[in-house]
């Protein structure tokens, strides 16, 4: 917990990037681990062959860590990047080619992407000189050989330590800059999810509301032309009364009580929208209108045995009910038209009913 509150540490100067800095301290310190291992693996004639430069690297290393929490961030940067060149150059000799330093410049190409804020077309340019430094750093070093005896283990050893540090840092810059990323497009996938379905639904009941079932119908009409269909159209008998005897809170409970009994009967496959007040629309697919009007008459019998309870009140509705098929030349108007009108007989005629 300390070491982790010790990196994560912001710096003195003001309004400067701390993931930058974090980023920048934990490379200092894969660069400087991987450094003692190899200097360890590399055996004691190298520390007495280069001693003042293997001494003055791991001095610079510590010092550009220390000043990272004093400098900005563009220059703790810049320091860095020429840091790991002067390293990549200084060690080549030391541990021999085959050890993999020259790997290191793929941080330097990370960093130069994400850890800079400059424009893309800077950022390309300074992709293309560090490639050009990578290859004249072929020119001049390839196949050079340690400068002391190494042993074949040791030097695979090398190899393996050069390569892990360098994965390591590639896989710690590419998660610290982009998990806030990740971070903020996720909260707005979701976010545009729930507008979505802010879009879709009718806040009170949770039903769909009318754009959703006329898209519904539209994308059958598209699709699926030849499926059965049967479209109802339904609505609470003297709904206006429950509102002004029991008061609109008390309807409101009514519309849901309503809403829920309807999912109950009609299935996660239906469509169920408010079609508006207390009317709805119900779409129910691969089902014909007799199979419907059976459903439909379940749900009417269901809600007019029912009480809802309204705080200490007990509130009794009926609901009337008007069903159409859909078919292949159904026009959307023409079929919930057809539905309304149905549903307007029942209405004339005694209401409490379901008309097909």
């Amino acid at each position: 917990m300390f070491i982790r509150e010790f990196i994560n540490k912001d710096v003195k100067a003001k309004n400067e990037n701390k993931r930058v800095m974090v980023a920048l301290r934990i490379l200092y310190i894969i660069v400087f681990l991987a450094f003692a291992i190899d200097t360890i693996l590399a055996g004691k004639d190298v520390i007495t062959t280069f001693p003042y430069r293997l001494v003055g690297l791991f001095a610079v290393n510590i010092i550009l860590f220390v000043f990272t929490y004093y400098s900005k961030t563009r220059t703790s940067l810049s320091l860095f990047i020429l840091f790991l060149f002067s390293w990549i150059f200084a060690m080549i000799p030391c541990f021999g080619w085959r050890a993999g330093m020259q790997n290191y410049f793929i941080i330097i190409l990370m960093l130069c992407f994400f850890a800079t804020y400059a424009k893309s077309v800077y950022k390309f340019l300074y992709a293309g000189f560090i490639l050009l430094v990578r290859i004249i750093t072929i020119g001049v070093f390839s196949g050079v050989a340690s400068a002391t005896d190494i042993s074949q283990t040791s030097d695979k050893l090398l190899q393996i330590v050069n390569i892990s540090a360098v994965f390591s840092s590639i896989i710690f810059i590419s998660y610290l800059f982009s998990q806030k990323e990740n971070e903020a497009e996720n909260k707005l996938m979701k976010y545009n999810d729930q507008l979505q379905k802010e879009a879709n639904t009718d806040q009170l009941t949770g039903l769909f509301n009318r754009r959703k079932a006329i898209e519904f119908l539209e994308t059958v009409r598209e699709t699926n032309a030849d499926m059965n269909i049967s479209v109802v159209m339904g609505d609470i008998d003297f709904f206006k009364k429950v509102n002004d005897t029991y008061g609109h809170d008390a309807g409101d409970e009514v519309l849901k009580y309503v809403a829920n009994k309807m999912r109950e009967e009609c299935g996660e496959t239906s469509v169920i929208s408010r079609w508006g007040g207390e009317e709805f629309l119900i779409i129910i697919p691969d089902c014909n209108g007799d199979h419907a009007f059976v459903t439909m008459e379940k749900l009417r019998n269901k809600i007019r045995k029912s009480s809802i309870k309204v705080g200490d009140k007990e509130i009794n509705v009926t609901m009337t009910f008007g069903i159409t098929e859909y078919g292949s030349n159904s026009d959307i108007d023409t079929l919930i038209k057809e539905a309304d009108e149905k549903l307007y007989y029942g209405k004339q005629n005694g209401r409490n009913q379901v008309v097909f």
